[in-house]
């Protein structure tokens, strides 16, 4: 809890995405008992407030912190980030349907037909760590975000999905 009420103090109001974790309305809060910043090892977190906001069921990342810690979410006592393959008990404790898949040839047959999704993988090699970032799509037309650090979402491709470096993928309809 000690996260939680800090994490409360810094946060600021957030209107709308964050495309990067190193947005300064974030980047300062603490996960895990590690009280690792957002921006070095926040990618699950700005993951798991995308999906809530494109879903119209929006939290604050100070609440979303302390979900994912009480359910035990952080890796390495959030010191790598987030457990690669736990973020489906965030969204089934906030009754979000979520489909998990480890396959990434069924990930990207079933992308089109989402709403939108979170991708984890591999940074290049794999002791260069792991990264989550959400994927939207608008009628066919796919945009990631916190995909790189930039303050916008960016285009992105079925072609992006490489199986070296996937590790899972969470589809929402």
């Amino acid at each position: 809890m000690s996260n939680y009420i800090s994490n409360k103090e810094l946060s600021e109001p957030i209107d709308g995405y964050i495309y990067r974790q190193s947005d300064p309305r974030v980047a300062r809060l603490r996960y895990g008992s590690s009280r690792r910043r957002v921006k070095n090892t926040g990618c699950g977190v700005v993951a798991m407030y995308n999906i809530c906001r494109r879903l119209g069921k929006p939290q604050q990342a100070a609440e979303i912190i302390r979900d994912a810690e009480r359910l035990k979410m952080p890796w390495l006592f959030g010191i790598i980030g987030t457990k690669p393959k736990s973020l489906d008990r965030y969204f089934d404790f906030r009754g979000i349907p979520v489909r998990k898949t480890t396959d990434s040839e069924d990930f990207k047959s079933s992308l089109p037909q989402a709403d939108c999704a979170v991708i984890c993988s591999w940074n290049g090699k794999r002791s260069d760590g792991i990264h989550f970032y959400t994927v939207l799509n608008d009628g066919g037309k796919l945009s990631a975000l916190n995909l790189y650090d930039r303050d916008c979402a960016t285009p992105f491709s079925l072609d992006n999905v490489r199986a070296d470096r996937f590790i899972a993928g969470y589809l929402f309809t």
